[in-house]
């Protein structure tokens, strides 16, 4: 008896939507593939998203890290754009995250706007880019990257002050110490038990 009071519910709620031509029923969600704007995106969207990126614009921003790779008339940059991409830790930052970023693929002329590139001694400039991000590049191997069509400088990089911490020095200095102390006791112990 349940069974039919569902059957003649579901009757009387399927007539009283009007029917759909097969033209309206069958088309698709208008979106294109390709959006004309471009959207700004961080490397973990890429990684964790990259077929639903793959071939669309999008904008990168990230601290130029390394060195520019200059080949013929384009250069290979890499942008990070982790948790210290602002501030490293010798200016404040705390610890988080870990290193993410992008290979960029562009034109050499624009890479040498660049400044600054991270490493021990610089932070690196913060450089925004816009271009079409290669899930599976045909063009490099199959490498992930995006391939730039403008390159913008938004903070320029500057040299990092290390600050040297001289309790850990002395602290690193007496336990080497120690070591050497144990080192020759366990020998001098080695040289009588034989």
């Amino acid at each position: 008896m349940l069974g039919l009071s569902l059957l003649f519910a579901v009757q009387i709620i399927g007539a009283q939507v009007p029917a759909q031509s097969g033209a309206e029923q069958k088309k698709p969600p208008v979106e294109p593939s390709v959006p004309l704007i471009p959207t700004d995106v961080n490397s973990s969207t890429l990684i964790e998203e990259a077929k639903k990126w793959n071939g669309r614009q999008v904008i990168f921003t990230g601290e130029a890290v390394g060195e520019g790779m200059v080949r013929g008339q384009k250069c290979w940059i890499h942008l990070n754009d982790d948790a210290y991409m602002w501030k490293n830790i010798e200016e404040g930052a705390k610890l988080g995250g870990y290193n993410t970023g992008h290979a960029i693929w562009v034109d050499a002329r624009l890479a040498k706007k660049i400044t600054f590139y991270g490493n021990y001694l610089y932070e690196g400039d913060i450089v925004k880019v816009t271009g079409t991000f290669n899930s599976v590049c045909r063009d490099h191997g199959g490498d992930m990257d995006i391939h730039a069509d403008t390159l913008e400088i938004v903070r320029i990089g500057h040299p990092v002050k290390h600050i040297v911490n001289f309790k850990r020095a002395w602290l690193g200095l007496v336990l080497l110490g120690l070591a050497g102390v144990l080192f020759w006791v366990r020998s001098i112990a080695r040289r009588h038990r034989v």
